[in-house]
């Protein structure tokens, strides 16, 4: 039941990944050396929280849907690319200008676009997502008011409609935490209920998949009033509690009313911001082939979804994000998981579900149009690309992970990796083995995905779409450091490990 409410104005990876490597990327194959046998299944696994489940945690309905994707049985087979497809070699942009700076109202972001980039045209020119104030609303005073990147995170789409084939109604845009719609008749933007978005599109079965409690519903209908009451009482986590209630927009807001304020004035404040609870906070189990639970195995964070937002209680952090000595020793490839902006997710924090992502990620042409996923300028051929995070080597460090952040292949298509050494003949010198992956990608063509325990080195890279035959090639130095955006001394890290939109635990 959809309610209006009245308003005033990468340590994750472990065993999260791999129910994401099994659900979300179907037949992906493990990382491994020539020659040797693939792991069927995903035991044992060392990265497994060390804390039992609560009785009261509970397991994801373990239904079958149209969109379930086979169990990993540890071979893959292959579509024949067909004809008429596109390769790139090297396309990373080497635009040197800012990532982000002021437009004719507004500003443009190319953060979170996949660091696609438009080349062959003149220099290379890094493309992005516009923030602006134009005749489809002042999306720009309106993400400054809610708190800019500080709060919503970066931009991951265009404005657009929803449902995704109207041409009417209202505006739209999306941002890594949350997403604006845009209301002419208050001349204000408000938080969009995109949890019951993901509802009505049929996608709570994936959310599940990555941790995110379904949707409940209420026995006592009678009147909103009851209904109300009944989903408040499921804010029982203290942390949610006090998170629900603890203002993030205020202390980086544009509006000088809300200035030095730190919590909600009014109970209907923090229902225009994150809306009515949808579930109970759980620690969701791991699921395997099928949707059956994982028993023992749990995620590393406690959710709750509501109607607008999400949050996210670690008790762990999130994996690799920081890249640092891997903790567990099968060489499986996994895919990261995009429930929290890189960098949330940090031991004793309070993060927002990042549901700008997951639309971008899940929901194309279901909660959002594919073409307003392309960053702009519009590239009328977009060439395959992939983008290395490679994390700085320690001394004597002989095998490293990194990651592989993929855009512009074909929509959830296997993408087939190779990595082979591209090193000079050396009789001296052993060979580094041939690594392989496999990985689907998403909606919207792109993929993202880490490699386990690769012997340093200089690789050549060839990744194909199994369907599309697109092909990107290119060259990996693993002794470079590339691309990282987290690191362990980052100074979101600060205070207690927790950023100003979350609040620390505590002992």
């Amino acid at each position: 039941m959809a309610i209006t409410l009245p308003t005033r104005g990468v340590r994750r990876l472990g065993v999260v990944a791999l129910a994401l490597a099994v659900q979300v990327a179907y037949p992906m194959a493990p990382a491994m050396a020539a020659g040797s046998p693939p792991p069927v299944t995903p035991t044992p696994v060392a990265a497994a929280p060390a804390a039992t489940p609560a009785p009261s945690a509970t397991a994801a309905p373990a239904t079958t849907s149209a969109a379930a994707p086979p169990a990993a049985t540890g071979t893959t087979t292959s579509a024949a690319p067909v004809l008429g497809t596109t390769s790139s070699t090297g396309t990373r942009c080497t635009d040197p200008g800012p990532k982000d700076y002021p437009v004719a109202g507004g500003w443009f972001y190319t953060e979170a676009a996949l660091g696609l980039c438009i080349i062959g045209a003149g220099p290379p020119r890094n493309r992005g997502y516009l923030v602006v104030d134009d005749d489809r609303g002042a999306f720009w005073t309106e993400f400054r008011r809610f708190g800019g990147i500080d709060v919503l995170g970066y931009p991951v789409s265009q404005p657009y409609h929803y449902p995704v084939n109207s041409a009417d109604g209202f505006w739209y845009q999306a941002f890594e935490r949350g997403v604006l719609q845009w209301h002419p008749e208050t001349g204000r933007a408000e938080m969009a209920n995109v949890f019951e978005q993901f509802s009505e599109q049929g996608l709570d079965d994936q959310l599940a998949v990555l941790g995110i409690p379904g949707a409940e519903s209420v026995p006592d209908t009678s009147s909103t009033a009851a209904e109300i009451n009944t989903r408040m009482s499921w804010l029982t986590e203290p942390r949610f509690l006090a998170r629900y209630f603890f203002d993030p927009v205020a202390p980086h807001s544009s509006d000088p009313q809300l200035d030095g304020q730190s919590a909600f004035g009014t109970q209907e404040q923090a229902w225009s911001f994150f809306g009515l609870p949808q579930s109970q906070p759980e620690r969701m189990m791991l699921l395997g082939p099928g949707r059956q639970p994982l028993y023992p195995l749990v995620h590393s964070f406690m959710a709750q979804r509501f109607q607008k937002a999400g949050l996210e209680l670690f008790f762990d952090d999130a994996p690799k994000e920081t890249f640092l000595t891997p903790t567990w020793t099968d060489p499986t490839v996994l895919q990261l998981d995009p429930t929290v902006v890189p960098g949330d997710g940090q031991k004793g924090c309070v993060a927002m579900t990042a549901v700008g992502l997951l639309a971008r990620s899940f929901g194309a042409d279901k909660l959002i149009p594919s073409q307003a996923l392309e960053p702009q300028p519009l590239d009328p051929a977009p060439l395959p690309s992939v983008q290395p995070f490679i994390p700085p080597l320690s001394q004597g460090q002989l095998n490293t992970s990194f990651q592989l952040m993929g855009a512009s292949f074909g929509s959830t298509e296997q993408v087939n990796i190779t990595l082979a050494d591209a090193r000079p003949f050396n009789s001296t010198t052993a060979p580094l083995p041939t690594i392989t992956a496999h990985v689907m990608t998403t909606r919207d063509g792109s993929f993202n995905t880490v490699i386990n325990g690769a012997p340093v080195g200089t690789y050549r890279i060839t990744a194909v779409g199994t369907v599309t035959g697109d092909t990107f090639v290119d060259s990996i130095d693993l002794t470079q450091p590339m691309g990282i955006y987290v690191t362990s001394t980052d100074s979101t890290s600060a205070s207690g490990g927790c950023k100003v939109t979350g609040l620390p635990v505590g002992n």
